[in-house]
């Protein structure tokens, strides 16, 4: 679990050599908030990769990235449907994990690497229900660049995704994951009413 740890911990971001005041310093497999997607998919694979999370006429739509991955199992990205240039609004990278203890363990410690990266973030932690597996519980450490409110600010988050045995009817067999999430204040505050 150490080696996979210390791959999590390095290729979970890349920054410049200060600290950064912007979420769009930070890259998950490469790929920065502000970039634009057809640096690593073409049209057609963008186009034909909606994931149909939100209606055809909703402003923003999610990818599942096929291209090369060398550190999570998943990366989910968000732009606008209307948008040519395909810019990022949000990275979401995930691996599966197997039980709890496991999760929160490298959550904490991913969560401790990236607090001198984030200095000049604020900086929340906790738990909470999520909000449509109602029985299962998302443990975030979380840093927001500007208002605390990170659905109105730029923010990372590391957290725990854990399925409860009552959600995974629901969840069609969704595992439990450990994610990082990169997402900008625009998508945030577009998110806050769907």
């Amino acid at each position: 679990m150490k080696k996979f740890l210390a791959i999590l911990v390095l290729g979970l971001f890349l920054i410049t050599p200060s600290q950064a005041d912007d979420i769009r310093d930070f890259q998950i497999e490469g790929m920065s908030v502000g970039d634009s997607l057809l640096d690593y998919m073409n049209k057609d694979e963008i186009v034909n990769n909606d994931q149909k999370v939100y209606s055809n006429n909703s402003k923003f739509f999610g990818i599942n990235f096929n291209g090369k991955k060398n550190t999570y199992d998943y990366v989910y990205l968000y732009v606008k449907r209307n948008d040519k240039k395909y810019i990022i609004y949000l990275i979401r990278a995930a691996n599966i994990v197997d039980n709890k203890n496991q999760c929160l363990k490298i959550k904490n410690e991913i969560a401790m690497e990236m607090r001198p990266l984030f200095e000049n973030a604020n900086f929340r932690e906790g738990t909470q229900k999520h909000y449509y597996y109602k029985n299962s519980t998302q443990y975030i450490s979380q840093f927001s660049f500007g208002k605390k409110d990170p659905t109105v600010s730029d923010h990372g988050r590391v957290e725990c995704l854990i399925i409860h045995k009552k959600d995974k009817k629901k969840a069609e067999g969704a595992p439990s994951t450990l994610e990082v999430i990169i997402q900008s204040a625009e998508f945030g505050q577009w998110l806050n009413t769907q």
